[in-house]
């Protein structure tokens, strides 16, 4: 058998063979023995072995030999074919066997993700996969395809990116619409391309989701150390009435960190973050009813009405801001509300009296139709507007208005449908004008639009 160094039908040198990985949506530690044996039988592969991926799900290896990337990519997709006949798959992967005696596991963007398309960050990414390629580094002759020109092979290359493993093996990364083995298949053309020219030592596809954290795990052991730092963080209100601080940011891993918050009473309660998931609207609220796109996050049970205090990891207390705290908790109490809802904030000991001409830095907001709240900033108590009705048509959505429209208003007011935007701006406003030092000196009130009696 002719043994060439590129190609489609490319034997490497040495005819190490290939090593086939299939991973299963399902975690090694929850396999029963029966299961184990089921999946054995799925891949039809006498030296076939279960294992457990970075990820913690159960995958199977077995060894192919004498054969190239090409042919091993093919038996690679029958097998995984095979396998989601009875098992949810969320990987595929061809691995040169003489790497993987090194290398059994993944080694892509060990520094964290690079930066990803702007529909990943919208997109589900349970619906997406990643697909990478890797080849060998660059000889002492120079390539006819150059690291640089990796990405270029792609016909989406806005979806591509170039990143290295830590041993320095370029690698092509590339974001897909598709489940792993569609997107295998829709990088192959690429591949044949990549293969022509450079020694490929793997090929992976892999459910987005399952691709980040990885590699938000990896990237967290190769970072020195140092100080952490507390990631933007939210409240959230499930369906059955259960609150929890949640992360979003999948390159922060919270496995070992704690949450401390204290209620109305002052008593103080601890949590600890777990992997879960959760829905994120357009403006990124987060959300339990099914609303926008599923999100993995990092989340903690906190009481309800609790304010967060500090977030804990390894024996080290990082303060929370209590005006930030202050900002969630507004931006959790906006969520879902009916046209007409009223919040308002202001100085905690304020009285009204009309003889009285000190200022009173405060602020309102105004729940709208399809969304749309309006906030109104004020150095005056701000009445209650008696409006014609609460249609959001028309307005101009995220500008500042100056124009004096409410007597009562007189710093301005806004229109938007950024839950985020609308309480910062207001928490900022209060604590930037009203002299005030502590969250304690704040006050809010809220009301609902009232309801005529109807007979049924």
């Amino acid at each position: 058998m002719e043994q060439t160094r590129l190609g489609p039908n490319d034997i490497p040198a040495g005819d190490p063979g290939f090593m086939v990985v299939i991973e299963v949506d399902h975690p090694l530690s929850d396999l029963t023995p029966q299961c184990h044996t089921d999946l054995l039988r799925s891949v039809d592969v006498q030296s076939a072995l279960v294992e457990e991926s970075a990820f913690g799900n159960a995958r199977v290896v077995f060894h192919t030999a004498h054969c190239g990337w090409w042919d091993a990519g093919r038996l690679a997709l029958r097998t995984e074919e095979n396998v989601r006949l009875t098992w949810p798959t969320v990987g595929i992967e061809i691995f040169r066997a003489d790497v993987w005696e090194d290398e059994p596991f993944f080694d892509h963007e060990p520094l964290g993700l690079g930066d990803l398309p702007e529909w990943c960050l919208r997109s589900d990414p349970r619906r997406n996969s990643t697909v990478i390629v890797e080849v060998e580094p660059e000889g002492e002759v120079p390539p006819r395809l150059r690291d640089s020109d990796l990405v270029n092979v792609i016909y989406t290359r806005r979806d591509a990116r170039s990143s290295r493993s830590s041993i320095g093996r370029p690698q092509m990364i590339v974001e897909q619409h598709f489940h792993p083995a569609s997107a295998a298949m829709s990088t192959a053309k690429p591949a044949i391309s990549i293969g022509m020219n450079r020694s490929i030592t793997r090929i992976r596809s892999v459910r987005s989701d399952v691709y980040r954290a990885e590699v938000s795990l990896r990237a967290t052991a190769n970072r020195p150390a140092a100080m952490p730092q507390i990631p933007d963080w939210q409240y959230n209100l499930d369906d059955e009435g259960y609150r929890y601080v949640v992360v979003t940011d999948l390159r922060v891993r919270l496995e070992g960190w704690s949450v401390e918050s204290m209620d109305a009473d002052e008593t103080v309660t601890r949590s600890d973050f777990t992997f879960g998931s959760i829905w994120a609207d357009q403006s990124g609220r987060m959300n339990s009813t099914d609303d926008g796109w599923l999100k993995d996050v990092w989340e903690a049970p906190v009481e309800p009405g609790s304010l967060v205090r500090a977030f804990i990891v390894d024996g080290r207390r990082l303060e929370v801001d209590q005006w930030d705290s202050l900002a969630a908790w507004m931006i959790e109490s906006l969520y879902d509300k009916p046209v007409g809802f009223i919040v308002e904030v202001g100085p905690s000991d304020y009285v009204a009296d009309s003889t009285d001409d000190a200022p009173v830095v405060c602020s309102q907001l105004v729940v709208l139709t399809d969304g749309v709240m309006m906030l109104r900033r004020s150095r005056t108590e701000l009445g209650h507007l008696l409006l014609s009705d609460y249609s959001s048509a028309g307005l101009p959505l995220d500008e500042w208005q100056n124009d004096g429209h409410f007597e009562d208003c007189t710093d301005g007011y806004l229109f938007t449908k950024d839950i985020r935007l609308a309480a910062r701006s207001c928490i900022a406003w209060i604590r930037v004008n009203a002299g005030v030092n502590t969250t304690g000196n704040i006050g809010c009130s809220y009301r609902f639009a009232d309801e005529l009696p109807r007979s049924s």
